[in-house]
């Protein structure tokens, strides 16, 4: 592990300052739509979608520009609309101006995790154990921002826009200076030969195959999303208080890094397949216990299964569909975080909308976990077959 975080450090560090300031973002958009904007319930929901779908095509977008133009170039202009839609935010962040710069913040923040991605899955050679240290440092990121929110919001969003700004400084200065280590990898050491040569020996996954995998994410995020919306009610409605919601939070990211330090050592191409199937199946056992067993032990082991799985299975996709397709790096990451995107702005609507209809958040607990056993059946069903054919030689 050490010696990946020595190489691709810059990459890494990239990743973390994106995604900080993606973290600190998000989780006050409905807070000041709705408290500080004044605006109904039904506007924000509305901008939140077309934030939401703006995330969604600059992730896609992100993929095919990285494969079409030079990544370099790419980066530039994806953190440099960053830095100025940040400056914007920190002078206007009225009524007008705040959804236009959170729209366009959500588009340029997608295309740059993308590219993040995309590097990532060029530097892999088909391994996916880059995608796990990549995904260490994302973590780091979501702790940092989520945690700067507390001390840096008091009603007011320069200070967010402010620490945007420092973020996004120095994520261009870095990707000025070591793009061009990262776009070539050093190509003359065996193992990256070998790591090559086992690629281009592998079948690529069919169509519906990978569509599978894609629409698994979609799904994976939509039941995921209720413990980043509807459950902090959920757990309100039990008697206790936001802090204990906060305390789970802070768990699950010190639990994620210390799992994917782990998976790090024992990940391989051939244990991909099972790694999706088992975290998708401790997701969906997470949303079983919710609805069967309440009280402070439980939701703590729910959110211990929650966090296994999200450790296990979300870097595993985009490994897998990496190891199992030939070139256009940009485009497949670039579908990964469009799908990944769609399940989190659908999740917490589908949500409410089950709640709103039953009364009753058990009912929605079993729905999500019934999602994640019917996809763990599709996946074994039709995925599982095709991989042990493309791990035949051409």
């Amino acid at each position: 592990m050490w010696k990946l975080v020595r190489s691709l450090w810059p990459l890494l560090v990239l990743g973390l300052l994106v995604n900080t300031a993606y973290s600190v973002m998000w989780p006050l958009t409905t807070i000041y739509l709705h408290n500080n904007l004044k605006l109904s319930l039904v506007v924000s929901g509305l901008i939140l979608a077309i934030y939401s779908g703006f995330n969604v095509l600059g992730g896609y977008l992100g993929g095919v520009l990285t494969d079409r133009f030079r990544a370099k170039r790419v980066g530039l202009c994806l953190l440099g609309g960053l830095v100025v839609d940040a400056v914007a935010g920190f002078f206007w962040n009225g009524r007008l101006a705040y959804p236009v710069v959170l729209i366009v913040f959500g588009l340029l923040t997608g295309g740059m995790l993308t590219l993040i991605t995309a590097m990532a899955a060029q530097l892999s050679q088909g391994s996916g154990r880059v995608f796990n240290v990549l995904y260490i440092f994302i973590n780091l990121g979501l702790v940092v921002g989520t945690a700067s929110i507390g001390v840096l919001f008091q009603h007011s969003l320069q200070p967010i826009f402010f620490l945007l700004i420092v973020c996004y400084v120095l994520a261009t200065g870095l990707w000025v200076k070591y793009a061009d280590r990262l776009i070539r990898p050093a190509r003359k050491t065996t193992a990256n030969s070998t790591a090559t040569q086992g690629r281009a020996k592998r079948r690529p996954l069919g169509v519906l195959q990978i569509g599978l995998v894609l629409m698994s994410l979609t799904l994976m995020w939509l039941t995921y999303a209720q413990w980043m919306s509807n459950v902090s009610v959920y757990i309100q409605n039990q008697g206790f208080s936001i802090r204990l919601y906060s305390h789970l939070w802070v768990y699950n990211g010190i639990l994620l890094i210390v799992v994917q330090s782990l998976m790090t050592k024992v990940s391989r191409i051939k244990t991909l397949p099972a790694q999706i199937i088992l975290g998708l199946g401790a997701i969906g056992c997470s949303f079983l216990l919710l609805s069967s067993t309440t009280g402070v032990l439980a939701l703590f082991l729910a959110m211990t299964l929650l966090t296994l799985g999200e450790a296990i299975y979300v870097p595993g996709v985009p490994a897998l569909i990496n190891a199992y397709t030939i070139g256009n790096e940009g485009k497949y990451q670039g579908l990964v975080n469009a799908f990944s995107s769609l399940g989190k702005a659908v999740g917490p609507v589908m949500g409410g909308l089950i709640i709103g209809t039953s009364q009753d958040f058990s009912v929605l607990f079993l729905v999500c976990a019934l999602v994640n056993g019917v996809v763990v059946v599709a996946l074994m069903a039709s995925v599982l077959p095709a991989l042990r054919k493309a791990d035949e030689p051409l």
